[in-house]
């Protein structure tokens, strides 16, 4: 067989990759992401909507994404790809229940299709209804059983407790079915790995945890010594000195609260927390600010270098952009809430574009934390969470970055322990609010009535009261996680319990 014949076979299994993911990604991705590309199987005007609005989608151009869409729409009412893109549009604009409705029609219009299904269950998850998401994940799993993100997401809405459950079995049986190097492979197995881990058999549940961890690290290389750059820049870019300079000549009077920190730390409960208060706003995890800084810096390796050599009145530039952004998502709420976790790399700069945002550090102890990472599919891109090693790297450098802003920012850092939250409720709650400047409301201790749309991988627990029994929520795997406590230790973290002499 020829190079060329090769290349193109390759090209084609790469081009259907994209089409499988791209195609059931819209409402299940994070903000920033989502919307079928064109692969020429529909009507040529059709494919040319497409490509453009997913090419605008991809550019942070929503709006324009959103005009092509319902222009194409005209011609072809409901159409499922044209109206993936149109939901994945409509989401990014923080458009929430337009999307909603958009999906429900679309469904309606095409109630055989599996893929249409499962994006509306996904939405109706994150919008909180949790009954009619698992409906729609049945439904999907019905007419496609091969569907293995149809599957995860059923499996993480369902309780397991029996090991003969008919659900983990087709799972089970579906795995043994998918090609070894199929990227199916991994949801499969986190969804078997999640219902074994429902019962209570952690030698299979972390079986499968690390069979899914690595067939997903085989696609997603990452470096540590990329992060150490990154913060390394951080450190050496945003000094004390630079900041006690104070606010930038025409610094925007915004007052946004940002939630940075590890995944699975509480980020999203803090966020459901203050979003509950009738004052604020939640948007969840959304790009706003990379996307503000890309006309200064493409490259986020370097990023924060860039930024740095800017002239003042561009960074405050970049400050105001930023705040309007987030005002145009929530222009009622008098505080707006970004939970984009990795926003810490640039919390100087904002110090001075927008001195009168706070910065709120939410953390959790290491071994929760990183096995809350390790049991975890993202649907966003999270390279280090696959492994164990990179996972304790990333979490000490985190605090190593931490740490420097405590020392340069001790006047606008909150920082919040999930623990301490789970023991003092109330305590802390009066605590968090008062240092981010918000009055008490008793609607912060009812966090889980608050109705809003959470894209995470929380969204279905902040809909719960807070309950104490995540924490420690690795010490049934205490064997199985030695490597995690061991690449803590190497990392200078110190860990709790008795994983500290593993």
């Amino acid at each position: 067989m020829s190079n060329r014949t090769n290349r193109a076979k390759r090209q084609r299994k790469k081009r259907e990759q994209e089409r499988r993911r791209q195609g059931a990604a819209p409402a299940a991705s994070k903000a920033g992401t989502g919307g079928a590309a064109a692969t020429a199987s529909s009507p040529p005007d059709v494919e040319q909507a497409l490509k453009a609005s997913y090419d605008r989608i991809q550019k942070g151009q929503f709006e324009r994404a959103e005009q092509v869409l319902r222009k194409a729409l005209t011609k072809h009412p409901r159409h499922p790809r044209l109206s993936a893109n149109l939901i994945a549009a409509l989401e990014n604009q923080g458009r929430a229940a337009d999307a909603l409705r958009v999906s429900a029609a679309v469904v309606e219009a095409n109630p055989d299709d599996a893929q249409c299904r499962n994006n509306h269950g996904a939405l109706l998850k994150f919008a909180g209804h949790l009954d009619e998401a698992r409906e729609e994940f049945r439904r999907a799993v019905e007419l496609a059983p091969d569907y293995a993100s149809a599957w995860r997401n059923l499996a993480g809405l369902k309780t397991f407790d029996d090991p003969d459950d008919p659900d983990l079995t087709a799972m089970r049986a579906l795995l043994e079915k998918v090609p070894r190097r199929d990227e199916r492979k991994t949801a499969l197995y986190f969804a078997v790995a999640a219902a074994y881990d429902q019962i209570g058999d952690v030698d299979e549940a972390f079986a499968h945890f690390e069979r899914g961890n690595r067939h997903h690290r085989a696609g997603a290389p990452f470096r540590i010594d990329d992060v150490r750059s990154l913060f390394e820049d951080t450190i050496a870019h945003q000094t004390a000195d630079l900041v006690q300079r104070g606010p930038l000549p025409g610094a925007s009077d915004a007052a946004p609260i940002l939630i940075v920190g590890m995944p699975r730390s509480g980020s999203t409960l803090v966020e459901q927390i203050l979003a509950s208060h009738p004052d604020a706003a939640g948007v969840g995890e959304v790009p706003d600010l990379v996307r503000t800084m890309q006309p200064y810096a493409t490259d986020p390796r370097f990023r924060v270098r860039a930024i740095a050599a800017l002239g003042d009145a561009d960074i405050a530039s970049i400050g105001r952009a930023y705040a309007n952004s987030l005002e145009r998502r929530e222009p009622d709420a008098k505080r707006v809430v970004d939970k984009f976790l990795t926003n810490f790399v640039h919390l100087g700069t904002l110090r001075r574009a927008l001195p009168n945002a706070r910065f709120v550090y939410v953390r959790r102890r290491p071994m929760d934390c990183g096995f809350g990472c390790y049991r975890t599919l993202f649907t966003s891109n999270v390279p280090y969470t696959y492994a164990l090693d990179d996972i304790a790297a990333v979490y000490a450098e985190t605090e190593r970055l931490m740490e420097h802003w405590r020392q340069v920012l001790p006047e606008a850092l909150v920082e919040v322990d999930y623990e301490a939250i789970v023991a003092d409720q109330e305590g802390e709650t009066r605590r968090l609010l008062d240092a981010v400047g918000l009055e008490w409301s008793d609607a912060c201790l009812r966090f889980h009535e608050t109705e809003r749309r959470v894209n995470s991988a929380s969204s279905t627990q902040v809909r719960r009261p807070l309950y104490a029994s995540a924490v420690g929520r690795w010490k049934p795997y205490e064997r199985h996680l030695r490597p995690l406590a061991a690449a803590f230790q190497a990392n200078g973290v110190e860990i709790e319990g008795d994983a500290a002499g593993a």
